[in-house]
């Protein structure tokens, strides 16, 4: 079954538990707060590999850090963000 990733998001965002920023999605994939980090493709490398570096599934955006932002209802670009909780959303099932 594929997944809708933009509609995923965007129900993780509205009806879970969700963090933007680069620091602190590596933080919260350090501590295991995190259950999904998503990366635009564009994100950085050294936070690529930061995030790498831990036990947390990492999903890689297909599009830019401009275009996760407004799939996340948001007037800013995003690179990095960790969901830890996923509310109503199957973003879950993007994890092979």
């Amino acid at each position: 079954m594929k997944i809708n990733v933009d509609k995923s998001l965007i129900k993780a965002v509205k009806t879970g538990k969700v963090i933007f920023g680069a620091n602190r999605t590596v933080e919260a994939a350090a501590n295991g707060s995190a259950k999904i980090v998503i990366l635009a493709s564009n994100c950085p490398e050294d936070i690529k590999k930061k995030t790498q570096e831990t036990n947390v599934s990492i999903m890689e955006y297909e599009g830019t850090s401009v275009e996760l932002g407004p799939v996340c209802g948001k007037p800013f670009t995003i690179a990095a963000m960790a969901i830890l909780d996923v509310g109503e959303s199957d973003i879950l099932a993007t994890i092979v």
